[in-house]
């Protein structure tokens, strides 16, 4: 300390005089010495002159004059353009490995193989080849090779991990949604997504953790990945509001399913008894499979089986239907909430098609000349057409409850319409059967119809059971302003007489979003509110994205790459499951510097 002030004391500056004089400049508070690079620590004149005369006085005493001063010019460029050349260097060397990680990350955003780096890297230089010669070597020292591309993924996911980590520091309530299904490896892998509210309503839909099982899948071993994966990232149980799953037995089992074991982890943590909820699509899926369709779809199925799965008959059909510009016939999935309902509806607009083709084949289908199963078919064409219109309504990230429970409940009401104009034979919703009524003179079926009709609707009325239990709860948060009071919560009663008295509230209430609407109350009048607000946001209602991330699985870990690694596949489904944005700032360390989290809304 006291040297320091000692030389602070000196009032030691550099003076201009001593480039010429010594050929240094002053660099960093020190002097440079511009013939041999070296830095002289003391700036003082007599140990910055006993450096030159020992060092090169001999070399350099020649030059006098302007000689000596345009000695020290050329001296001091030829400097500037070292240093400049290194960072220059240094620059291209950043930028490289900045695109590095845009490759990489493209590479995992679409589930393509790591090795693909090599072959993008080829393209690119094919490119600069022709477009622009001199960047050839510059793209070049751009490392992507399958190692370095593995290298990338990770660093990205765990820059991915570490924001999702210190956003979950924050939520005030979160909700899991949970399925489980099979990799082509034979790996059961669990995935977690986790939808968190803070307390300024900012959302944020991700996929927490994907848990690998090799051996069984029951409610204990798919709980252990769901403990792991609440202590790892910064969750607690106490603050888990509801959790939804497929509806399997190693899900919802009441004593050792995930449900049971979770309920008790939250209360064992001071939680309340968090919500649990059964997929309202899977349910709303297993209602159109109660409808015994038999009748129909076994004759329809094994039509389109008999025309697709013989290569000749399909070739021969196609051609058929191509001469008078159709479409072809689709195959029927039962996995695939959709399936049956555009397979019926293609059968029904090429029925007169196929049975020529039949017939040509000497495979009559007896049932296309019976108007009784035509009607019957027709029927069923429009039904699964209403029942696909919900399905897809249903679908869709950033759904929240009030919205699904709606589509649900109006679904419901059009049921009964419908059972009410089939009995009068009015086909105004029933497209395909008006138009089958101006063909055919047989009666329309409305025993048949009606006997469906009331067959779905009690399945919808009993299958939502968790949803009605619940219902109360969403008609209060979804229209606060129409709620009697004496039902609510001891807690939100005087809270919700102001609001209900409020007519600026209640303008803004008619004029913004839900989310917009909760987020203008005031924080301290309404606060019993905003907890009850902020714990239905963060519920799920459906495990849509658990099914839409297995279909990306499916695609990335396929027959091809069925030797990729669990860590791997948790790499890939994280980030291709994520929206980001890019900054200016440059990737540099271990990671992506420069994703930046972008909330959900």
């Amino acid at each position: 300390m006291e040297k320091k002030k000692k030389i602070d004391s000196e009032c030691r500056k550099f003076k201009d005089q001593w480039n010429i004089q010594y050929f240094v400049i002053k660099s960093s508070n020190k002097a440079l010495c511009l013939i041999c690079n070296e830095s002289i620590a003391v700036l003082k004149e007599y140990n910055i002159k006993r450096h030159y005369e020992t060092k090169h006085f001999q070399n350099y005493s020649k030059y006098t004059g302007s000689l000596r001063t345009e000695k020290f010019v050329a001296i001091k460029r030829g400097l500037k353009s070292q240093q400049s050349s290194f960072t220059k260097l240094k620059t291209e060397q950043e930028a490289a490995t900045r695109a590095s990680f845009h490759v990489a990350l493209e590479i995992a955003k679409h589930g393509k193989p790591f090795t693909d780096g090599e072959m993008i890297k080829e393209c690119i230089i094919a490119v600069s080849e022709e477009m622009c010669p001199e960047k050839v070597n510059l793209l070049k020292t751009v490392s992507m090779s399958a190692n370095t591309v593995a290298r990338r993924v990770e660093n990205i996911t765990e820059n991915i991990s570490s924001q999702l980590f210190d956003k979950n520091g924050h939520v005030e309530w979160f909700s899991l949604a949970l399925d489980e299904s099979t990799d082509v490896s034979d790996t059961a892998q669990v995935l977690i997504y986790i939808r968190g509210v803070d307390k300024s309503y900012e959302v944020h839909e991700e996929l927490l953790d994907m848990y690998s099982i090799h051996g069984t899948t029951t409610g204990t071993d798919i709980f252990k990945g769901v403990e792991m994966a609440i202590n790892q990232k910064n969750l607690r149980w106490k603050n888990l509001k509801c959790i939804t799953t497929d509806g399997g037995k190693n899900m919802s089992g009441k004593d050792k399913g995930v449900v049971a074991l979770v309920s008790k982890a939250v209360e064992n943590d001071g939680g309340s008894k968090p919500l649990v909820l059964h997929c309202i699509i899977h349910q709303q899926s297993l209602c159109g499979k109660c409808l015994d369709m038999s009748e129909v779809l076994k004759p329809v199925i094994s039509t389109v089986n008999f025309i697709r799965s013989f290569g000749l008959n399909h070739r021969q059909f196609r051609q058929f239907i191509e001469e008078i510009g159709e479409n072809d016939l689709p195959y029927h999935t039962a996995v695939r909430w959709l399936s049956c309902g555009k397979v019926l509806q293609r059968f029904f607009e090429l029925r007169a098609v196929i049975e020529i083709f039949l017939n040509e084949k000497h495979r009559p289908l007896t049932e296309l000349q019976n108007n009784a199963w035509l009607w019957k078919l027709a029927f069923y064409v429009d039904l699964t057409k209403h029942v696909n219109e919900l399905n897809l309504r249903l679908q869709g990230e950033n759904q929240h409850l009030p919205d699904l429970y709606t589509n649900i409940k109006s679904f419901r009401k059009k049921l009964i319409l419908f059972q009410s104009q089939l009995r009068s034979k009015c086909f105004s919703h029933f497209k395909t059967c008006e138009i089958f009524s101006h063909t055919t003179e047989t009666e329309f079926p409305i025993d048949f119809a009606i006997e469906t009709l009331s067959a779905l609707k009690i399945n919808f009325d009993t299958r939502f059971s968790d949803f009605d239990a619940i219902a109360n709860q969403i008609k209060i948060f979804q229209n606060p302003f129409d709620t009697d009071i004496e039902t609510l919560a001891p807690e939100l009663q005087m809270e919700m007489i102001d609001l209900q008295c409020s007519d600026i509230i209640k303008n803004k209430y008619q004029n913004s979003s839900l989310l917009e609407f909760y987020k203008s109350l005031p924080l301290t009048q309404f606060d019993n509110l905003h907890k009850f607000a902020r714990g239905l946001f963060s519920v799920f209602g459906t495990t849509y994205l658990c099914e839409k991330t297995f279909s990306k699985m499916k695609y990335t870990k396929n027959v091809y790459r069925s030797k990729l690694t669990d860590e791997h596949l948790k790499s890939l489904l994280i980030i291709g499951t994520r929206v980001f944005k890019y900054a200016s700032s440059p990737w540099a360390g271990c990671g992506p510097r420069a994703i930046v989290w972008r909330p959900l809304v």
